[in-house]
């Protein structure tokens, strides 16, 4: 009994003795679905959590509009940018995106504030993922003194740090 009390503590003093080994995981980033997108065929895509850094994009693609900053806008196009507008109009490239803000800057005053922002990255089937940004902004214009304010939702596609494509809603302020 003696000799097993005696194996036992010199056992417990051995192991206590090891050095200490931190345990290495290797974990794998997985993508979170948080929701769907379907194609033109009504095949599901994965919608996942995107890359907040096209948030930094977002904001001065905004204040270029605020400065009314047409150069800086254009060079933050997309050559080929599809602009779908929430009348119906469509604006296909940057110099017609140029041409159009200029005419809207020349008899108004519109200033945009962000109010959220939300990324998302839809994965196709053919393994390309397309980063996007929904984002709501208050667009408030002055034309010929009168003040008024559209609540704006765009969904605006972004491609190596340049829009590349932009869905626009728009819904006039509520009356009260």
């Amino acid at each position: 009994m003696k000799n097993f009390i005696l194996l036992a503590l010199l056992s417990t003093a051995l192991i206590s003795c090891q050095p200490t080994v931190e345990k290495t995981t290797s974990t794998t980033k997985k993508d979170t679905v948080i929701g769907y997108e379907f194609d033109d065929k009504g095949e599901k895509l994965n919608l996942i959590g995107g890359d907040v850094t096209v948030t930094e994009i977002w904001m001065e693609y905004i204040q270029a509009h605020s400065d009314k900053d047409l150069d800086k806008i254009a060079a933050m196009d997309a050559e080929d940018i599809i602009i779908h507008a929430s009348d119906g109009t469509v604006i296909k490239g940057s110099a017609a995106h140029k041409v159009a803000l200029a005419a809207w800057f020349e008899s108004s005053n519109p200033m945009w504030k962000v109010n959220w922002m939300a990324t998302n990255t839809v994965q196709q089937k053919d393994g390309e993922k397309r980063n996007w940004l929904t984002t709501g902004n208050d667009v408030t214009d002055t034309v010929n003194g009168e003040e008024t304010m559209i609540h704006s939702i765009l969904d605006a596609n972004i491609v190596d740090g340049k829009i590349k494509q932009l869905y626009i809603y728009d819904r006039a302020k509520d009356k009260e």
